[in-house]
């Protein structure tokens, strides 16, 4: 079959030239080729490499994440369990008026004269109510180390956060002492506030023998 005289330069032109224009047909397929097939493809392989390298860091920070969250259950539990163990050495709302007589009986029992004995504002915290206590008793040093021995050896806490000593006369082995005691409550988080502690100048009554 005969070519249509369009080609007639092409066929009749030298050998080189022939060999210059196969060789710009293959370059031209070569970059058509490149263009049409090769560059989608290589578009589609960073693609998916960028989402496999974003994958695998986030694939990291999910492990890392994991990881820190087994840490911090352990760490919770074990907080919980302090904190149980402190509940237990905390009075609760409804021990505190036993907790009062036991206090004002330490202090008769321990040979003070009791002169006042008054629970005040709680303060309030977020996790535990702390309960200020005044009083103010009468008696020797002995009577009141007496006393603070029983304060020590009490289940529930009860710490002595303030005191004022004042002699009473020359030659008397008798002080005055002024202190502030403290006692806590454990109060959770979102719970109402403490009851107020009783009226001022009212004192528990002596707990029977």
């Amino acid at each position: 079959m005969a070519l249509p005289p369009l080609f007639d330069p092409i066929v009749n032109a030298p050998k080189w030239q022939k060999m210059v224009l196969g060789l710009m047909g293959v370059v031209a397929l070569v970059v058509a080729a490149y263009f049409f097939l090769i560059s989608p493809i290589e578009v589609q392989i960073s693609a998916l490499t960028a989402e496999h390298e974003s994958l695998q860091r986030e694939l990291v920070e999910s492990r890392r994440i994991v990881a820190d969250l087994a840490r911090f259950r352990r760490e919770i539990a074990e907080l919980e369990k302090h904190i149980e163990v402190i509940k237990e050495k905390l009075p609760s709302e409804k021990e505190m008026p036993t907790l009062y007589r036991t206090l004002s009986d330490a202090a008769y029992q321990a040979g003070l004269g009791v002169a006042l004995f008054q629970p005040r504002e709680p303060k309030v915290t977020d996790y535990f109510n702390e309960i200020p206590i005044t009083l103010n008793a009468e008696g020797g040093y002995h009577q009141l180390g007496d006393f603070y021995e029983r304060v020590a050896a009490f289940p529930r806490v009860v710490n002595v956060v303030d005191w004022r000593l004042t002699g009473l006369g020359k030659g008397r082995a008798t002080v005055k002492a002024d202190l502030t005691l403290a006692t806590y409550v454990y109060r959770p988080v979102g719970s109402p506030p403490a009851p107020k502690p009783p009226a001022p100048g009212a004192q528990p009554a002596p707990a029977r023998q």
